[in-house]
């Protein structure tokens, strides 16, 4: 379960990024409510919904690559395109907790008050978890914090 966990935080934190090294999503600050699930060969469909409230200055700032630093990953990402809202990008993460880097191939889209992404992941505790695992996210706004 401690694998899960590990890859849902990554995915959620590269999910919301807003960063220098990707295109900034054009998200609007509020409380937000997410929608995951996350295939994995031999364990099923496993789902986790929360809500959140992400403010301007996380927006501005970044504040999900601080979680990922906070967490021991380091995340390089690659292969960045962008045609309108939609955004495909690679993410190629290191941490002390992973055997081996974990290579994830991201598809979103994001306006202000939605987003949804697929991702799907290689590398890292996958193989003991069957060798891929595919998610994927909804998020939308709510209301104001």
């Amino acid at each position: 379960m401690k694998r899960i966990a590990l890859c849902l935080a990554v995915l959620l934190t590269v999910a919301n990024v807003a960063q220098a090294q990707l295109p900034k999503f054009d998200t609007s600050p509020g409380k937000w409510a997410y929608n995951t699930r996350t295939e994995i060969p031999g364990m099923g469909s496993i789902p986790v919904s929360f809500e959140q409230c992400v403010t301007q200055k996380d927006i501005d700032e970044g504040r999900n690559l601080s979680s990922q630093k906070d967490a021991g990953i380091d995340c390089k990402y690659s292969d960045m395109k962008q045609t309108g809202n939609r955004y495909q990008f690679k993410a190629t993460c290191t941490g002390k907790d992973l055997p081996e880097p974990m290579v994830m191939g991201y598809d979103m889209t994001a306006t202000a008050t939605a987003m949804d992404s697929k991702m799907t992941m290689i590398g890292g505790n996958t193989k003991a978890m069957g060798g891929k695992m595919n998610m994927s996210m909804s998020a939308k706004r709510l209301s104001g914090c």
